[in-house]
């Protein structure tokens, strides 16, 4: 029985060796692969440790409520909430509003947005988000829209990165 066992451990061991010998052969050859020639420069930036931004770099943040306004009048300007299609105009909307707000000169600002749609049926709603942040520089918008039988509502939080 003793044998039996220390027969297995070495068989195992073997195997590991030759699985490890496999892979060591296998990542040669696929650096062999990459051409000499090839440049793998990294390019390394320093931090520059800025607290705050820039001053002509500010969020102005009556124009990115003036910009998330603009896509949830047009986008939902002739809408009739539809349940299957709310998923997919939400994601748009976000991805729209996400994407003006990327024209902003705003430097180091990371833009986040939430889109809500519902379908009105008496019913109440309350959203709340908690954020820890830095008062002076972060900021968030909320805006809404409401049709005939729906509501809209985008909240962009704009967040000063380092």
């Amino acid at each position: 029985m003793a044998d039996d066992n220390s027969a297995r451990r070495d068989s195992s061991h073997r195997d590991s060796i030759r699985r490890q010998s496999m892979i060591r052969s296998r990542r040669q050859s696929s650096l062999n692969s990459i051409p000499r020639s090839f440049d793998r420069r990294l390019i390394r930036y320093e931090n520059t440790y800025r607290m705050e931004p820039d001053q002509d770099r500010k969020i102005d943040i009556g124009k990115v409520k003036r910009i998330a306004q603009m896509v949830l009048d047009s986008a939902v300007k002739d809408y009739v909430y539809d349940a299957q299609n709310a998923k997919l105009l939400v994601g748009r909307l976000s991805d729209q509003i996400r994407n003006q707000m990327k024209q902003l000169p705003a430097n180091r600002f990371k833009f986040i947005t939430h889109v809500s749609l519902g379908q009105k049926k008496h019913q109440d709603l309350r959203v709340t988000s908690r954020c820890l942040w830095d008062v002076k520089w972060d900021r968030h918008i909320t805006v809404s829209k409401e049709g005939k039988d729906f509501y809209v509502t985008a909240t962009i939080f704009c967040v000063y990165s380092d």
